[in-house]
């Protein structure tokens, strides 16, 4: 009956650290270090925990950070940057829109974040629900009924207007319906290949930011592969 009961405590403990280890990581650990790109670390280090552990964990993980920051508005904005970098930033492994909607959600309820700058991160909030991968794809100004490549470019982007070139020269893109939709105040391109969209209710949808960016729609108008640099 004791060893019964050694092997169920010793379960339970292994249970526990299997299921909860990013609730604990903001445990005895100071948010700012004197070296501040350790703390940097840590925090990517916890994003990594975070899109890898069970959701409600992570949500809980994340009102567990807040929190702690709430009794110190330095390290508040400073991680509010680090935030969107890790759980928004298009290059982070770690984009995920239910994370980052839960810190957004935080601090508008915390208030110590300035108006101001609480409304970029709430737009953030709102771009980063649409397209995802698996989800009906959202295209202002487009029904799509085939698969497409959809571009996002500044009009006034070099860049942006070289990715047309790019990816219409890509063979799998060869016989792929393409969309390019349009922001900026540069002349519309003219490569050929493209359908060209410039609705303004595309601002809606995507951040003008991080373009060009593009992604990939299967022909059930779901989103196959989710926003992708060049």
């Amino acid at each position: 009956m004791k060893r019964l009961g050694t092997v169920i405590l010793m379960f339970a403990f292994l249970l526990g650290c299997n299921e909860n280890p990013v609730r604990s990581f903001w445990n005895d650990i100071p948010l700012l270090e004197k070296d501040i790109r350790v703390s940097e670390d840590r925090m990517a280090q916890f994003a990594e925990k975070a899109v890898r552990a069970p959701e409600v964990d992570a949500l809980a993980a994340i009102d567990i950070l807040f929190n702690r920051l709430k009794d110190d508005e330095v390290a508040y904005y400073v991680y509010s940057e680090w935030i969107d970098g890790a759980f928004y930033n298009i290059l982070s492994p770690c984009r995920n829109a239910t994370l980052y909607s839960k810190a957004v959600d935080r601090m508008a309820a915390d208030g110590i974040i300035s108006s101001s700058s609480l409304e970029s991160f709430q737009r953030k909030r709102e771009w980063i629900q649409f397209n995802q991968k698996g989800l009906k794809a959202t295209v202002p100004g487009c029904v799509i009924h085939e698969r497409t490549l959809v571009l996002v470019l500044d009009t006034g982007c070099p860049t942006c207007r070289e990715a047309l070139t790019k990816l219409s020269a890509q063979p799998e893109w060869a016989d792929v319906r393409r969309i390019a939709v349009c922001f900026g105040y540069g002349q519309e391109p003219t490569v050929p290949g493209w359908e060209y969209i410039s609705d303004p209710q595309a601002s809606a949808v995507f951040d003008p930011k991080i373009t060009p960016v593009f992604f990939v729609v299967a022909a059930d108008g779901s989103v196959e592969t989710s926003y992708t640099l060049l």
